[in-house]
């Protein structure tokens, strides 16, 4: 919010200006505005109200207005308090668009000098060339080896034929769009992260990330055992990719800092990959799905058969069920100094601030305690709004309903290895989501468990795990069933997600990753740019994947 005088080519996208009219009686009168997206907070002190004012708002929240008679001493005001108030408001602020408030005589009217603009005009736009243009490819290949016999991308067509195609797709579409919100989401909100509960789009990437992961490890784990590698061999192979995500993760965080040891940021995306694939592939290793006589029988009306995906993975379920009542019971149990048990809250201006330190309850008391302040995520997204201290959404204890999540990954790829018909896979996928689904909505609507991106909360585990498995489905349905996709441009960087991750990741700032032109007030160029980096790193996959080159560890 700046003062400045109204006018259309004076605004930035995301903004609108408000000209502020009153008359000379209103000296004393202040205006407070508040975030709706910061729940039970104060209003903030903006102005004091006088003649031809004009203020910029951003239009990216939805905000409340009071006008206040008072001497303006107060920054912030408690919401609760209804005394001295002249007028309130919630204004329907949009970008470009030119407002007017009037505070005469005790009385305040609003109303629109020139009407926004759509903000989403050039998003939809570019998503229309994409498809048009990614479907027109489809189409022009799929003649092509009609009527031209092609040589098999791979040297070794058995092994493509049995690889499921669907999963590198989904694996590509989750490393793409985690590169396109990392670099700005064309500033678009709504495909970024949310402040606290509830989700957005960029809320979805990296647990669908993280969620593959335990897809593909029965896949690999049950083909190595086949092959005769001992199980000591492969312990040693998960313990040093575990290690090496985990050191790997330590590094990206130093990058764009000095590397004070004193203020490593110890945790992030890949540690939490290493910790939670060390757990969920020693589990797997010492508990492989054992298929008894009873669920070798042939007779298809069999309900054991039936439940084999179940019934081979009991040992799974239990250490699944261990970890939900060990993290339910520290989150809701955990006393934490200067806060009440069970905080889920964001801290900060939350509450008038009663609870300021509190963060993430045990969450963010774990963190601080084990890892020490210095450690954790200064810049939490939770900070622009409630105006919290550093909290790390990577932490200790997300870390076991993230381990929890991807077993329900390992469950989806038991189901793909014990069913060999496509019907019986997608049917128990999809039934399984709706599973899922309708747990996380009842946690979340009923305020047991709200949705949080940022404790990866067990009910955002549900959420987010039944839309991976409706989304793998569909994939699956469309590239290995009906074979009408061919998972383009997807499924090739899907087949180096690490390489493109790590390395958008160290190339963020340098061109020709990441380039500006003038202020960057367009968001079409915003959008360009975040676009423009997904098509370098897809085309550098393309490469690497002519290369026969793949970076694994």
């Amino acid at each position: 919010m700046n003062k400045f005088d109204c006018s259309y080519d004076r605004l930035k996208f995301d903004e609108a200006c408000v000209n502020v009219i009153s008359d000379n009686g209103n000296l004393n009168k202040w205006l407070y505005s508040l975030s709706m997206d910061c729940l039970s907070c104060p209003y903030k002190r903006i102005v004091q109200i006088s003649n031809n004012i004009s203020l910029k708002f951003s239009t990216i929240e939805t905000l409340k207005w009071r006008i206040l008679s008072n001497s303006g001493n107060k920054e912030y005001v408690s919401s609760k308090i209804t005394s001295n108030i002249v007028c309130e408001l919630t204004p329907h602020l949009g970008q470009y668009g030119l407002y007017e408030l009037a505070v005469q005589n005790n009385t305040c009217n609003f109303r629109t000098i020139k009407n926004p603009t759509y903000p989403y005009t050039e998003l939809f736009i570019t998503l229309g060339v994409i498809v048009f243009i990614l479907c027109s490819i489809s189409v022009g290949r799929s003649l092509w080896h009609t009527f031209k016999k092609v040589k098999d991308e791979s040297n070794n067509k058995e092994l493509m034929k049995r690889r499921v195609k669907a999963i590198d797709t989904f694996r590509g579409a989750s490393t793409l769009f985690m590169i396109f919100v990392n670099d700005g989401s064309g500033t678009y909100t709504v495909l970024e992260h949310t402040i606290w509960d509830g989700m957005f789009l960029g809320d979805i990437v990296f647990p669908c990330f993280i969620w593959i992961m335990g897809v593909c490890i029965p896949i690999a784990l049950s083909s190595q055992l086949k092959r005769g590698v001992s199980k000591l061999q492969i312990s040693y192979s998960i313990l040093k990719r575990s290690l090496l995500l985990f050191l790997i993760g330590v590094s990206l965080n130093t990058l764009g800092t000095d590397a004070q040891v004193e203020n490593i940021r110890i945790f992030g995306v890949l540690q939490r990959f290493g910790v939670t694939y060390l757990v969920v592939g020693l589990v797997y290793l010492c508990f492989p799905p054992q298929q008894s006589k009873i669920l070798r029988n042939p007779s298809p009306t069999s309900t054991m058969r039936k439940m084999q995906d179940i019934l081979s993975l009991l040992p799974h379920w239990f250490v699944m069920l261990i970890l939900v009542i060990v993290h339910c019971a520290l989150t809701f149990g955990l006393p934490v100094p200067g806060c009440p048990i069970g905080y889920l809250g964001p801290g900060g201006r939350h509450e008038d601030g009663e609870y300021f330190n509190c963060t993430g309850g045990a969450a963010g008391y774990i963190d601080k305690t084990i890892l020490t302040l210095n450690h954790i995520y200064q810049y939490p997204t939770v900070k622009s709004v409630y105006g919290s201290g550093p909290f790390d959404p990577e932490g200790i204890l997300g870390c076991l309903t993230t381990i929890f999540q991807v077993l329900l990954g390992v469950h989806t790829g038991t189901i793909l290895m014990l069913y060999k018909d496509w019907k019986d896979r997608v049917i128990r996928w999809l039934l399984w989501a709706a599973v899922y689904g309708c747990l996380g909505c009842v946690f979340h609507f009923t305020n047991i468990i709200p949705v949080n991106k940022n404790l990866w909360s067990l009910s955002f585990v549900f959420v987010t795990t039944s839309f991976s498995l409706a989304f793998l489905s569909g994939c699956y349905l469309l590239i290995d069933v009906a074979q009408v996709w061919r998972g383009g441009p997807f499924r090739i960087p899907g087949m180096n997600a690490l390489l493109l991750y790590v390395g958008h990741s160290v190339c963020y700032e340098i061109f020709p990753f990441h380039w500006r032109i003038g202020a960057m007030d367009s968001r079409a160029l915003c959008l360009i740019e975040s676009i423009w980096v997904v098509i370098l790193w897809g085309i550098i996959a393309y490469i690497m994947h002519r290369k026969r080159t793949y970076i694994t560890l």
